[in-house]
């Protein structure tokens, strides 16, 4: 079984400052009822075993083989009972999907109908123009505060020299740091990728 590999290093602040933490012990749980200790692995092929806790090398660093799902992450000095330090990381996703190729994760749409797109914040992360008449597009984003993925906007038809693919955004708001701003996919099978800005005002 292929295992995916979770690397870190424990810093502890102290006042202003961040402090490596040389040979804290590191202790990982599966996050499931009753929080069991996870079976770690040394290698990625998760031939042998690995001590759970373990410990961090002179620099603080740390790193082990795990089996995909949600876990807990405690790095601790001192007594497991009784720590004079101690930190907790939860939830961290390890799996190998972060290591898929980002198409095989995303969903799509195929627009064949005529006139112009209007985006929904659910749409789909692929928006792929394949018409069945070729024609001019206008193509406008939804509110990026209503979304957090983003999006990519593409010419699947291969007719955007001809059938230009407008992309503009709600007013108000900013595209490329441009108040009202517009983009155009001109070239043939082109294809565009925009992420909603954190704060709700544009696309980048």
């Amino acid at each position: 079984m292929t295992m995916a590999v979770y690397n870190g290093v424990v810093l502890q602040k102290v006042g202003d400052a961040a402090h490596l933490v040389a040979g804290a012990h590191i202790e990982v749980r599966s996050e499931i009822p009753g929080l069991p200790l996870a079976a770690l692995k040394s290698d990625r092929a998760g031939t042998t075993g690995k001590a759970n806790p373990f410990d961090a090398d002179a620099s603080g660093a740390f790193s082990f083989y795990a089996a995909g799902g949600p876990h807990q992450i405690r790095a601790y000095t001192g007594t497991s009972e009784d720590p004079t330090f101690e930190v907790f990381l939860n939830h961290v996703a390890i799996g190998l999907n972060a290591e898929s190729d980002s198409i095989a994760q995303r969903s799509q749409i195929v627009i064949t109908t005529a006139g112009d797109y209007v985006m929904s914040a659910t749409d789909p992360d692929d928006i792929i123009f394949n018409k069945t008449a070729g024609a001019a597009t206008l193509f406008t984003l939804c509110d990026p505060a209503l979304r957090t993925s983003s999006v990519k906007i593409v010419d699947g038809k291969g007719d955007a020299n001809t059938n230009n693919i407008t992309i503009a955004v709600p007013a108000g708001k900013y595209l490329y740091g441009v108040l009202n701003g517009t983009t155009t996919i001109d070239g043939n099978g082109g294809s565009v990728q925009l992420t909603p800005r954190a704060d709700g005002t544009g696309w980048f």
